[in-house]
Formats: structure tokens, sequence, C-alpha cells
């Protein structure tokens, strides 16, 4: 509105607003352009995002698959893969109930981590979420994003691909997999993207709000590639030798220019 009001005249007002609106319904028509064409498809692969598999159908595999050109895949051997996993994923969840162990437990064996740098399978928290959060939050929205986050924690999700992951190992499934590889190659949605803005609220908030956007960005680094509880990261540094040694050294500081010190 201020800069309507600062224009002089009325029919470069109207020039203006016009242009605009021509502007918005360019973008509006592109995104629905680009979204119609290949809505079919996003919806298609989509299902492979459903950590209840016993909730996938068939019918919904066939969709998917009528978007991929390979000649190695063959329908027939697909659906008996299809089928083989589906049972597994039934059986496992009617023993255990949750598969939410089993899953971490096999995604940290194989990124060969150890015990210390094992994904959190006890329902611990985060070391930065247990560090951070005050409970004097001074407004209700950052009360409720601290709820949130601590109830993330005691009801930990499970990936959708590393679910797949863990179902697929060691099963003579090729047909299948192929399938996976193409699904999981291509982004369904921009989930993950949204995630890190909510880590970032979560962090920068109301009454941390002097921190620089390059420590915002350490940290949430370090959110989402570390599960280590306060204790359990403690014990990391004090182990590493050589990330002390960087610590203690002024390397990280001589991008900073130094001022003079007056006597």
């Amino acid at each position: 509105m201020e800069l309507l009001e600062s224009i002089p005249h009325s029919n470069e007002v109207n020039d203006l607003k016009k242009s605009f609106r021509v502007f918005i319904d360019t973008i509006i028509q592109y995104i629905e352009g680009y979204y119609n064409d290949r809505a079919n498809f996003y919806k298609s692969i989509s299902i492979f995002s459903e950590v209840n598999i016993d909730k996938i159908e068939w019918k919904d595999v066939e969709c998917c698959i009528a978007f991929i050109n390979n000649n190695n895949i063959d329908r027939d051997y697909l659906y008996n893969d299809f089928i083989c996993i589906r049972s597994k994923f039934i059986e496992l969840k009617s023993k255990c109930g949750s598969i939410h162990k089993q899953v971490q437990e096999f995604i940290s064996s194989k990124l060969n981590l150890s015990k210390k740098d094992d994904i959190t399978l006890n329902n611990e928290k985060p070391f930065n979420v247990e560090c951070d959060i005050q409970a004097d939050s001074d407004s209700e929205h950052e009360e409720t994003d601290v709820r949130h986050h601590k109830e993330h924690n005691k009801h930990p999700s499970i990936r959708c691909d590393h679910l797949w992951a863990f179902l697929i190992h060691e099963e003579n499934v090729p047909n299948l997999r192929n399938v996976l590889e193409f699904a999981f190659s291509i982004p369904a949605s921009n989930a993950f993207c949204e995630s890190i803005f909510s880590h970032m609220k979560f962090l920068w908030s109301n009454y941390r709000n002097k921190m620089k956007p390059e420590l915002v960005g350490a940290e949430l680094k370090v959110k989402v590639n570390s599960q280590l509880n306060c204790t359990e990261f403690y014990d990391y540094l004090l182990n590493n030798q050589d990330l002390l040694k960087q610590i203690r050294s002024s390397d990280k500081y001589t991008h900073v220019a130094k001022i003079p010190r007056r006597v």
C-alpha cells in the first residue's frame, strides 16, 4: 500500500495492479500445469512412503510400474516379490507389535556405527533437545514446540527407506528392488526440507534470537546427523583427540580479521 500511495498518477497505479495480477495468474497457471501433468506419477510413487506396508495393495504397485520403463521388471515375479515382503512385514508386526527397534539396529549395523554412535533405541532424547529446552519458555507457541519435540522422541517414527531396506535385506526380490530403487531416487515430497525448517524454528526461538545464522546452521547439522545425548556426546569428544585438537586450535578464527590490542 505504501508503494501505491507514493505513485502520483492513478494510471500508473492501475497499470501496476494489472501487471501484478498478470504475474500472479501466470505463476498459478504454471504451477497447476506442472502438477496436473505429473500428479498421477507422484501419487503412484508416494505409496512407498507408507510405513504400514500391509495397507499397500498390488493395484497400487501396478500404477507405479506403469511409469517405469525398465525391461528387467517382470510383473509376475514382481507380484511374488511384493507378496513375499508384505507377508514378512505382517508376520514381524504380529510377533513384535512394532519393528522400530529392529529397523534401527539394522541401519546402525549397516552404517558400521559403534555403540556410542548408535541411533537412539531406548526413547532417549537427542542431546541438543535435552540441553536446550528451557522450562520457562516465553510464549505458549514455544512451549507447544517443546512438547511436540518431546512427544516425537517418546514415539520415534520409522523412515520409509530404512524400513524397505530392512525388509528386502537378504531377500531374493530383484524386481521389487528395482522398483524401490527407482521410487526412492525421486523425492515424492518436500517433507524432509520442511522438517529442517521445523527444527530451525525450534532452535532459533525468541529467547535465542541473538544467534547468528552460522551457529544455527551448525546446530542443525549436529541435530540432523546425530542422535547422541549429552553424556554420549561428551564421551565421544573426550575419545576423539583429533577433534579436541581442532576445537582448541585457533584455525577456526583465521577468517576473522584480528583487531590489534591497545596497551
